[in-house]
């Protein structure tokens, strides 16, 4: 491995007009050659830095430098020229499209300077899949792709550019076990052909595995960098966070009641396959925390939907302590108690452009505390807004600023906080610690395991396995819009069995 710096943060700081100091002088190297991976809690910098990078922002001050060359990126082409490229969490592939015209989009080959060479751009997009052991069909539509294939096509169309230095951020968000260790194969593999990684992360455990180097953000400061051979993990947490994080997991003493929620052969045909589920058969009881596994559209989007009142089934029932929910509108089902932390923290999650009070507030607007018939009380409202603030850390200016103004991270706590603050009998819980710190999550995870503990049945649909074996007494997994296999968590259960059968691969019942 090189000791060349190929990248250099000197004294950076960023601070936005409403007087924000994301950056509070950062300065660090990334070596050409290896993998350096990037840590830190929610609003400790690390978007704000990778955007400098890729030229989506401007530094307020300091220097950054390119291959020992002060550089001004400007804009995402000054980055891809300066051999920069990124991977957004948020894949940015149009569905369309061919893999191959999405590799070349920007820089289509043409016959003629006028119509485009789809033959040329195929052969470009396969020479650069076999140059990178990326295999994929560069005729498949970006629609059609698997999410790690998808992902790989992204890899690919930075690839494409000539980059230096590879920005990942929370690359495994949505991969099986198996799908991640490929993906890391890869990296090693980009890594051994002179591509600089860096690599965002808030899994201790991945960043263990294929890193190289890290630095730790915390407050818009770098409070450590190093080898990561040499620091232990509890270490890495404390630089992250400032204190040791209390870990959660199931509790022994958990009372499991009556059944809570019942599904009863519950089927429902779409357009979209995500949203198609087939002869679902489920039930929660009170105090009970049931995971839910699969690969991104596998169907846990269409049972989350007719859960909560997005869909109505087809076939079969859907019971709530004994009553027919199954298609009942979202306000009655809330009125029920029913609670739902959605993926999408703004789509449906939040309202970006309302204040922290008015999303904080949102469920419990009718209640004596907040309101007078139909009149709310502003600053009873806002002091509700603030003990949840509070509660959950959710780092803010005010709990009248926009919620859209947040981090993502912070949102979710937000919402997390109005959610869990009803009591509800049934909470739905998707993704719920996605893109957010070890504090933050250790957090949620506690508030989750207190409703559990009082009697609420919890649905937990994640794709973090690591947080299934966490929290949940059973885990079911659905493939192809069906259950498939249901485990009996226990401390020899591991993440592979899950991912095979999330694959497929078998169908264990426990």
């Amino acid at each position: 491995m090189s000791t060349e710096a190929l990248v250099q943060f000197l004294d950076v700081q960023k601070i936005y007009p409403n007087g924000t100091a994301a950056l509070a002088g950062v300065s660090f190297s990334i070596r050409a050659g290896e993998i350096h991976a990037i840590c830190g809690e929610n609003g400790a910098g690390k978007s704000t830095l990778m955007k400098i990078l890729f030229g989506l922002e401007q530094p307020s001050a300091g220097v950054l430098r390119i291959g020992g060359k002060e550089a001004s990126l400007r804009s995402t082409r000054d980055a891809a020229m300066a051999g920069i490229g990124m991977v957004h969490q948020h894949f940015s592939l149009v569905p369309s499209l061919t893999v191959a015209e999405n590799i070349s989009l920007g820089f289509e080959p043409t016959v003629g300077g006028v119509f485009f060479n789809r033959r040329a751009a195929h052969a470009f997009a396969e020479d650069l899949s076999v140059r990178y052991r990326l295999q994929i069909d560069p005729r498949a539509t970006a629609a059609s792709l698997s999410i790690a294939m998808k992902q790989k096509a992204e890899i690919l169309k930075a690839l494409a550019r000539n980059v230096r230095l590879l920005i990942l951020d929370e690359p495994t968000a949505v991969l099986t076990p198996a799908e991640a260790g490929e993906l890391f194969d890869h990296l090693r593999q980009l890594k051994a052909a002179g591509v600089t990684i860096l690599f965002i992360s808030h899994k201790l455990k991945e960043v263990r595995a294929i890193a190289d180097h890290i630095t730790v953000l915390r407050a818009g400061k770098v409070s450590g960098s190093a080898p990561l051979c040499s620091l232990a993990d509890a270490e890495v947490t404390r630089l992250a966070m400032g204190k040791l994080v209390p870990s959660v997991s199931r509790h022994a003493d958990r009372a499991i009641g009556a059944a809570a929620l019942q599904v009863e052969a519950v089927s429902r045909a779409a357009r979209r396959s995500a949203s198609r589920i087939t002869d679902i058969t489920l039930a929660v009881a009170q105090g009970e925390i049931v995971g839910v596994a699969g690969v991104d559209g596998a169907g846990q989007e269409g049972l989350v939907e007719v859960l909560t009142g997005d869909a109505v089934p087809d076939k079969g029932r859907v019971l709530l302590g004994g009553e027919q929910i199954g298609g009942l509108p979202k306000a009655r089902l809330r009125a029920l108690g029913v609670s739902h932390l959605p993926a999408d923290r703004y789509k449906t999650g939040g309202a970006s452009a309302l204040s922290l009070t008015e999303n904080a507030m949102a469920l419990a607007r009718r209640s004596p505390r907040l309101s007078i018939g139909q009149y709310l009380k502003s600053k009873a409202c806002e002091v509700l807004a603030r003990e949840m603030i509070e509660a959950y850390d959710v780092r803010c200016t005010s709990p009248r600023q926009p919620l859209g103004s947040l981090s993502g991270g912070n949102a979710q706590k937000l919402i997390a906080a109005r959610e869990f603050s009803v009591k509800p009998r049934l909470l739905i819980a998707e993704e719920p610690t996605r893109g957010i710190d070890v504090l933050a999550a250790s957090t949620i995870h506690g508030r989750m395991v207190d409703l559990a503990r009082s009697g609420t049945a919890v649905l937990l649909f994640t794709s973090d396995l690591d947080e299934l074996l966490t929290l949940s007494d059973r885990i079911v997994v659905m493939h192809d819009g069906r259950i498939v296999a249901q485990f009996i968590s226990s401390p020899d259960l591991t993440t592979e069995e899950i991912g095979r059968a999330m694959l497929g691969l078998e169908t264990s019942h426990a």
